[in-house]
């Protein structure tokens, strides 16, 4: 009996997995920053490091890198950011955006923007420094 639900667990796995890869590929379709981002990541894995060059940043992308936090930036699924800020206020006092932001990832700019709206709906409180939950 487990193993037939180990089965069944693993074929459903395998489905979604391959879902995911349908929908990176459709994205990469739509958005053209996604499509060279793949495109060098394919070139990057069928070529040696030394024969790689790095693409020259433009003024947008420099900007948009040097406002994150470091890496290039990822969408997150739709509700993923404000689980993700109410998780990490459930397990502790009131957090401030930046101590927020290191617990979870996130850029400090997201998170300030999520909190205000969270606020604003009522789902967290301002504390003396920071936010927490009701």
């Amino acid at each position: 009996m487990i193993d037939r639900i180990r089965q069944d667990i693993q074929e459903r796995l395998d489905q979604l997995l391959a879902e995911i890869e349908k929908l990176r590929h459709a994205l990469a379709e739509l958005d053209p920053r996604e499509r060279q981002r793949a495109q060098s990541a394919a070139r990057s894995k069928s070529t040696p490091a030394s024969k790689t060059r790095a693409a020259k940043p433009t003024a947008a992308r420099t900007r948009t890198q040097a406002a994150s936090s470091g890496g290039p930036s990822t969408r997150t699924a739709p509700g993923a950011t404000k689980t993700k800020v109410l998780a990490a206020l459930s397990s502790s006092n009131a957090l401030t955006a930046g101590e927020l932001a290191k617990a979870t990832g996130l850029g400090r700019a997201t998170v300030s923007t999520t909190l205000s709206k969270l606020a604003k709906s009522g789902e967290v409180t301002k504390a003396k420094r920071g936010y927490r939950l009701p």
